[in-house]
């Protein structure tokens, strides 16, 4: 079973997620900051994770900087799916190794699952 950790602070939409991707046969694992993300992702090594950018204390790129020294995390793919549509920001993003930015509004659940499934 393919597991996914999503790192996203609004609860409705976290678990929202959750349940479509568990629906889906995934093993879903929620953070609701950058901290809890990165102590769940070096304990569950996820397939994938879904990353969103303005997060309580830390932001994702924080993560993104911080993935990087922990081991077997480097190559996991990692989707941005953030409503923070700044073009600074996602050069970032994508310099730090992400694969995907995706601004929330632009996408409903089905096509989120659609695009992480590429990458899985």
């Amino acid at each position: 079973m393919k597991k996914i950790l999503i790192i996203e602070d609004e609860k409705i939409l976290s678990e929202m997620y959750r349940f479509k991707f568990a629906k889906e046969g995934y093993e879903v694992f929620n953070a609701m900051d950058v901290d809890d993300g990165l102590k769940i992702a070096e304990k569950e090594k996820p397939d994938l994770i879904i990353l969103d950018i303005l997060l309580p204390k830390r932001n994702g790129i924080y993560f993104l900087e911080k993935r990087k020294d922990i081991k077997g995390l480097e190559d996991v793919p990692v989707i941005i799916l953030s409503n923070f549509d700044d073009a600074e920001t996602k050069n970032k993003a994508f310099a730090l190794g992400a694969k995907e930015y995706l601004i929330k509004s632009n996408f409903n659940p089905k096509e989120i699952l659609e695009k992480i499934s590429t990458f899985l």
